[in-house]
């Protein structure tokens, strides 16, 4: 087999598609829809810590009650 070589790329961040070297997203489309998914993960991850931090208030009042 013929060793072939494509052109130097890079692959769009959000969607996997092939984009020209040095680029990080395909269009703005996928740059938004990027943020969108990052601002999501971040809400997530506030919600969770909120509810961690308020199990562990909840757990050590219960404790504090019943000594």
């Amino acid at each position: 087999m013929a060793n072939i070589r494509l052109p130097e790329h890079s692959h769009c961040a959000f969607c996997g598609d092939p984009i020209p070297f040095g680029e990080e997203f395909c269009d703005e489309e996928c740059r938004q829809k990027q943020n969108e998914k990052i601002a999501a993960e971040k809400k997530r991850d506030y919600i969770f810590y909120a509810i961690a931090a308020g199990t562990i208030v909840v757990l050590f009042i219960i404790r504090a009650l019943t000594r």
